[in-house]
């Protein structure tokens, strides 16, 4: 089922949105009425956490979900589960499922935050979301 929450996340902007995408996935098959019921209770469980509330908020002025940012001279691209934009800050959110896998993951959220700010966005905090865990690390700059 982590497959299925990241593909929810991925599809939604606010929390209405991913429950919208658990249903799609129902009404399309890809889950039976009971994964269904499960995965809800999962998305609500790690929506009480108040960053995710916050993340899911629909209160920023603009979401990014799974976009790719080309590296400045290069044809390589990174893609964020999630990049957040409001008007003071810019956070930045990649989910993991499985185990910690610290050091390896605080890079690529650092490496993703300095991509940001090239792009201007000055006011960046990033975070890594072990979800299955509940989990939540900030990682600094």
């Amino acid at each position: 089922l982590g497959i299925l929450m990241h593909r929810a996340f991925e599809q939604a902007d606010d929390e209405t949105q991913i429950y919208q995408a658990v249903q799609q996935m129902r009404d399309d098959a890809t889950l039976s009425e009971e994964e269904a019921v499960t995965l809800r209770q999962m998305i609500a469980r790690a929506l009480e956490q108040p960053e995710v509330r916050e993340w899911f908020s629909g209160q920023w002025k603009c979401v990014r979900n799974e976009q790719e940012i080309i590296l400045p001279g290069s044809t390589s691209t990174r893609r964020p589960d999630r990049v957040m934009i409001g008007d003071q800050r810019t956070v930045v959110v990649d989910y993991k499922f499985g185990e910690l896998d610290a050091e390896r993951y605080r890079r690529q959220i650092r490496e993703y935050m300095q991509l940001l700010r090239k792009m201007g966005h000055s006011q960046t905090e990033g975070y890594l979301w072990y979800v299955r865990l509940g989990r939540i690390e900030r990682v600094e700059a």
